[in-house]
């Protein structure tokens, strides 16, 4: 990973709630969390970097505590409100600003774990979470088009 890099942005998730996968969902996050330590850039380093991790409501509450501790940080549930009913959420752990800034009113934990097995029956896998999460990565349009920019022109 190191020899890949530098890297601007990590993104990880785990499976879409109905998806047959061979690990546990919090394989997914150990996985990421271990990305994650090599993409870093070094301490001291300038150069901007942005990751996010999201969680298709599969994690368990313990596991989620885990995801808390490892990426040291506190998820936000981003969900679509369609009147009163959830329509879709996912949790996401991110050091991305706009991730704090434009999630809506959250559900409690109870709606949203009803959500997950109501999503399995009436979805298809992985409809709704992307469309849930893009918004976050529009800021950061600016910055990958100042980057790139900054980059031909050094060339």
């Amino acid at each position: 990973v190191e020899a890949w890099g530098p890297f601007d942005l990590v993104y990880g998730a785990t499976p879409p709630v109905g998806q047959a996968c061979d690990h546990p969902p919090a394989w997914y996050l150990f996985q990421f969390h271990r990305v994650l330590q090599y993409a870093r850039p070094s301490p001291g380093s300038r150069q901007p970097f942005f990751w996010m991790f999201v969680d298709n409501l599969v994690l368990s509450q313990d596991d989620r505590r885990v995801a808390n501790r490892f990426l040291e940080a506190d998820p936000v549930t981003i969900q679509d409100v369609c009147g009163q009913a959830v329509q879709d959420a996912v949790h996401v752990w991110s050091n991305i600003p706009a991730v704090r800034s434009r999630h809506s009113a959250l559900a409690s934990h109870d709606e949203l774990s009803l959500l997950a097995p109501d999503r399995q029956r009436t979805k298809p896998p992985g409809q709704g979470p992307a469309k849930l999460v893009k918004n976050c990565f529009l800021p950061l349009r600016e910055y990958f088009k100042f980057s790139t920019e900054l980059t031909s022109s050094l060339e």
